[in-house]
């Protein structure tokens, strides 16, 4: 599966698809009221409080086109775990039928510009295969 990455400097619509947007470890979703509806915040902070999980990557399904997903990031994190972040969020998402998201780095509340960066890098990274030299191998359908 490749993997394309699309830099825009303009704000993703409050009804887009598939919105990724990072939150505090603590997940406090309160600073999201500028990205989300008021009804889809209330919907997700009580999935939240119900579920009460320790995930870093959670996926909320909003309705049958819309899905936001959360990434809770540390305070202070180093560049390789962020990477290690990116990598986790692919695997998460690599085998559903979701192809097209919408990264808001604005809900980013660490002073750390660089983190999406280093996020987008490990997601480039863990994308990445090998098939250049592997023989070719016969499907076998039953």
């Amino acid at each position: 599966m490749t993997l394309n990455i699309n830099y825009k400097n303009v704000l993703p619509e409050k009804n887009s698809a598939n919105l990724v947007l990072f939150i505090e470890e603590n997940l406090n979703i309160s600073s999201l009221k500028k990205y989300i509806s008021n009804s889809e915040l209330s919907y997700i902070s009580d999935l939240i409080k119900k579920s009460n999980n320790k995930k870093k990557i959670t996926a909320y399904d909003i309705n049958s086109k819309r899905k936001i997903t959360l990434v809770s990031i540390k305070k202070k994190l180093k560049s390789s775990q962020v990477e290690s972040l990116g990598g986790k969020f692919y695997d998460y998402f690599k085998d559903t039928e979701e192809k097209l998201f919408d990264i808001n780095t604005d809900s980013i509340a660490s002073k750390s510009k660089d983190l999406i960066g280093y996020f987008l890098h490990g997601l480039k990274l863990k994308s990445y295969i090998f098939e250049k030299y592997k023989s070719k191998k016969f499907k076998k359908s039953f």
